[in-house]
């Protein structure tokens, strides 16, 4: 071979070398991106779920510290217990039934 043909070889050696090596470099690019995309959506369920959560755990200490209370046994037990004051009066819509 003369030299150019061994240098137009070598270089297309060199650009195919090249060309493979930026591929490789984009291809991967793109595949953190989606694994990036994937975890911050991740992350956000994450954090809605622990919201909901500690709204959860702060109602459930205001039910503490309320259940001692007058009102809140009140409340209860007309609510869950079906119990009415001593001086009321219950009227009942037989044409509505509960389901």
């Amino acid at each position: 071979m003369t030299k150019k043909k061994r240098r137009n070889f070598s270089n297309l050696i060199f650009l195919s070398i090249l060309v493979f090596i930026g591929g490789y470099v984009l291809f991967t690019l793109y595949e953190q991106s989606q694994e990036l995309t994937y975890l911050k959506n991740l992350k956000n369920q994450y954090q809605q779920q622990i919201s909901q959560t500690e709204e959860e755990i702060n109602n459930m200490k205001e039910n503490i510290e309320n259940a001692h209370s007058d009102q809140y046994i009140e409340k209860i037990a007309r609510e869950q217990l079906k119990m009415i004051g001593a001086n009321e009066i219950i009227f009942i819509d037989l044409g509505k039934r509960e389901r």
